[in-house]
C-alpha cells in the first residue's frame, strides 16, 4: 500500500529552494512587487489599505488571509515599496483607494552629500511596524508556513531617494553619484534585511524593479547593480531571493552569479532558455505567470493555461511573476493553485 505523507508548505518551500526532495512544485508568492494581497482579499477580511500598511496586526491578518483564501503556500509582508524611502524622510502619498499602493511623492536627495543614515535605522518610519508584523506571523503560522519579507534593491532604493529619472541621467553624466547612492542604499538594505531575519522572516526578497532591462542595459547592470546585489547576498546569511521585473533575460547570467538562492522572473523571460544558466549556479527559478495579464484581464482558464506553460518550462517554484496585483480577482489567483494540482495529478 502506498502511503502519501503530505509535508508542510514550509518544508516544501525550503526543500525546493535549497535543493532538497519535494513531493511537488510549491505554489507561492514569495517574491515580486505585488505581494500576496488583492482587493478581493481585503473585502473578504474587512481589513483594508492604507490602514493595513500602518498596523502590524492588520498587516499580519491580511497576510494570513492571503494564504487561507488563495492556496498560495506562504505569508509575506510588507505590501508596499516605500518603507525605506519613508524611513529616509521622503514624503509618501497615501491613496485612500484600497486598490492603490502608496508611492514616494518627493525624492528629496539631490547629491551624495545629502545622504545620512537615520540615527536609529530600525526605529525609523514604519520599520517597527514591519518588524512587529513579522513577529506576529512567526507566532501564528511560522511552524507551518514560510514567511517572506521584502527589502528594496539597491538601484531601486537609490532611485526612490533621488528620483528614477535623475538616477538614469546620472548613469550617463555623473556615474560617481550613482555609485555613491547605490553604496548608501546597500548599507541600508543590509541592516534592514538582517533585522527581518531576526524578527522571524525565513526568506528575504531583494526586489530591484528599477534594475530591469526595460530601464537599463546589461552593461549598466554589471557596473552599477551587480556588485551591490552580490554584497547584499553575501551579508544576508538566510535564504534570499532576487526579483527583477520585466525584460530581465539579458541580465540572467549576472543575476545568477550574485549569490541568491532563487531568482524571480516575469513572463517576459523564457524559462526554458535560462534554466541551464540557473542550474549551473544551483539557483532556483520562481515565476512566471503574468501578474498583470491573464491574472487580471483573462479568465481562470487563461490563468491555468499560462500556469501549465510555466510548469512545463521548468519553474522550481510556481509564482505570479510580479506578485499579486490588487485588481486580480480571487478566482484567478486560486486558478493557479488549482492548475498545479491538476498538473500533478496527471503526472502520477
Amino acid at each position: 500500500m502506498n502511503i502519501v505523507v503530505e509535508i508542510s508548505p514550509k518544508r516544501r518551500v525550503f526543500a525546493a529552494l535549497l535543493g532538497g526532495k519535494v513531493d511537488r512544485v510549491p505554489v507561492t508568492s514569495l517574491a515580486g512587487c505585488g505581494g500576496t494581497v488583492s482587493l478581493d482579499i481585503q473585502k473578504a477580511t474587512g481589513i483594508y489599505w492604507p490602514d493595513a500598511h500602518k498596523d502590524p496586526e492588520k498587516m499580519a491578518k491580511l497576510a494570513i488571509a492571503g494564504y487561507e483564501l488563495t492556496g498560495l503556500e506562504n505569508v509575506r509582508v510588507p505590501f508596499d515599496f516605500v518603507i525605506e524611502p519613508e524611513a529616509m524622510g521622503c514624503k509618501i502619498k497615501w491613496p485612500e483607494d484600497p486598490s492603490l499602493i502608496p508611492a514616494t511623492l518627493e525624492h528629496i536627495y539631490k547629491k551624495p552629500e545629502d545622504l545620512k543614515m537615520p540615527d536609529n535605522l530600525l526605529e525609523a518610519g514604519r520599520i517597527p511596524v514591519i518588524m512587529e508584523a513579522i513577529r506576529i506571523l512567526r507566532k501564528e503560522v511560522g511552524d507551518y508556513l514560510p514567511i517572506s519579507s521584502l527589502v528594496l534593491g539597491p538601484f531601486t532604493l537609490a532611485g526612490e531617494l533621488a528620483g528614477v529619472t535623475e538616477l538614469l541621467i546620472w548613469t550617463m553624466k555623473n556615474p560617481d553619484y550613482v555609485k555613491k547612492f547605490v553604496e548608501f542604499s546597500t548599507e541600508f538594505i543590509i541592516e534592514y534585511g538582517k533585522a527581518q531575519y531576526r524578527a522571524g522572516s525565513d526568506i528575504v526578497q531583494v526586489g530591484d524593479p528599477s534594475a530591469s532591462g526595460d530601464l537599463i542595459s546589461p552593461k549598466m547592470f554589471k557596473e552599477f547593480v551587480k556588485p551591490a546585489l552580490t554584497r547584499i547576498a553575501d551579508e544576508l546569511k538566510g535564504i534570499r531571493l532576487l526579483h527583477i521585473c520585466g525584460k530581465a533575460g539579458p541580465m540572467i547570467p549576472d543575476m545568477v552569479e550574485c549569490g541568491y538562492d532563487g531568482i524571480s522572473i516575469e513572463e517576459a523571460v523564457d524559462v526554458k532558455k535560462i534554466k541551464p544558466i540557473a542550474q549551473a549556479k544551483d539557483v532556483k527559478i520562481l515565476g512566471n505567470v503574468s501578474s498583470k495579464g491573464n491574472m487580471i484581464f483573462g479568465t481562470p482558464d487563461d490563468v491555468k493555461e499560462e500556469t501549465l506553460k510555466a510548469l512545463e518550462a521548468g519553474v522550481d517554484l510556481l509564482e505570479p511573476g510580479c506578485g499579486i496585483s490588487p485588481p486580480a480577482p480571487l478566482g484567478h489567483i486560486k486558478a493557479m493553485a488549482e492548475a498545479l494540482k491538476e498538473w500533478v495529478a496527471k503526472k502520477k
